[in-house]
């Protein structure tokens, strides 16, 4: 079977990126699978998430030039649906696609798939999903859509994402064969606020891990892009603030890179807190720093999934997180595999890591929890799910 996935790039730092390249990579040992990366300015660079070498990379930036004209009324009636809503309904559902995708596009997207015969065709995140269920009708390969982050950090998120543009799912979604959510959560609201209907599939882990932590290090952990009002970087350091002043002789390691870094150095600066928040940046080792650590964190505003809380867990760490979305699922025993708070109340967030920091039994027996959960994302898992729907 020929498959293919359509992205902007594998080839930066993401959640959604190393998911596609564990996809992609399982997926190539029985199929020939192309991934096709409309953004030219990222070099290859397989040993990132371990991108296995019979998965073929087609840079193609070309499928989404526009001519002048059509740029600039795109940019135009984009930025003045975003603001008014005023292209978001059914009457004016067909300009405010032109905003986004126009005809010379989906002509260069119909042509590009077809010419090379692919049997399914998975579009990443809503836009290539959209772009797919409007040209679904004209290609010869099967459509799925598969969506990376919540419905609500989608479509409810004011001037992020997919804001203003409940239309264009509404729309053309249904038209894809498939369309793939993480969570139970995202299904129901797919499906009472728009009628579309959506197949869950949890997103896989990226690594499995034979050794544990032993919870005994007086670490605690946080990993992810370095993007504030996402991740609540500015809630995570005012959490560790509590802590320290309690809890002194524990640190707190931050994994990854992003736009927000200078920000978040402030942040730490503020609370007089550098020499016990360590920065490690963007790591190749990171299982090593789960492993070295006793306590996972989520402080994130909203979460499609959290691929790295399903990591945490499955090195063996108790994990506390914000109870949205994508934490939620995964936390599907509170207290028991995890803790979730609520409210984003950062003073109950950071007695919850005080207790599990006091109580050395509640931590074992978290971790214990957490690597049972864990189980459940096992790629072995997710491949089979996935071969359904291709094969259906």
């Amino acid at each position: 079977m020929k498959i293919c996935f359509i992205t902007t790039t594998i080839f930066n730092l993401g959640g959604v990126q190393r998911v596609v390249s564990v996809l992609a990579s399982e997926l190539s040992k029985n199929n020939k699978v192309d991934v096709i990366c409309t953004d030219r300015t990222f070099k290859v660079n397989r040993e990132m998430y371990n991108l296995n070498s019979n998965v073929s990379i087609k840079f193609n930036s070309g499928l989404l030039h526009k001519k002048f004209t059509n740029k600039v009324i795109c940019k135009i009636s984009r930025e003045v649906n975003s603001i008014t809503g005023i292209l978001n309904n059914s009457v004016m559902s067909d300009l405010l696609l032109y905003g986004y995708c126009p005809n010379e596009v989906q002509d260069r997207f119909i042509n590009y798939l077809n010419t090379r015969n692919y049997d399914v065709i998975i579009g990443i995140e809503g836009y290539y999903s959209i772009v797919l269920g409007k040209i679904s009708d004209k290609l010869n390969g099967k459509t799925i859509g598969w969506m990376h982050n919540s419905y609500d950090a989608y479509l409810n998120n004011k001037g992020k994402y997919y804001w203003k543009q409940d239309e264009l799912f509404k729309r053309y979604i249904p038209k894809l064969n498939c369309n793939v959510v993480l969570t139970y959560d995202d299904k129901i609201k797919y499906k009472e606020k728009l009628g579309i209907d959506c197949k869950v599939i949890y997103n896989p882990l990226s690594f499995e891990c034979n050794k544990k932590s032993s919870c005994d290090k007086k670490s605690i952990i946080f990993v992810g892009r370095l993007l504030e009002q996402q991740k609540g970087l500015d809630l995570l350091i005012k959490i560790f603030n509590i802590i320290h002043k309690k809890k002194s002789d524990w640190i707190l390691k931050i994994v990854g890179e992003g736009p927000d870094r200078e920000s978040l150095i402030n942040h730490i600066e503020k609370y007089n807190l550098k020499n016990n928040v360590i920065l490690l940046g963007q790591c190749d080792n990171v299982k090593d720093h789960y492993l070295e650590s006793s306590i996972f964190v989520s402080t994130s505003r909203w979460e499609g999934f959290g691929l790295a809380i399903t990591e945490a867990m499955e090195c063996g760490l108790p994990v506390v997180a914000f109870d949205n979305s994508g934490p939620k699922e995964i936390i599907s025993k509170p207290n028991i595999n995890g803790v979730l708070v609520g409210d984003y109340n950062i003073n109950k967030f950071a007695d919850e890591i005080i207790s599990l920091i006091e109580n050395d039994e509640k931590r074992t027996s978290m971790s214990l929890e957490s690597v049972k959960r864990a189980k459940d994302f096992k790629i072995d898992n997710i491949i089979k799910q996935w071969i359904q729907i291709i094969e259906k």
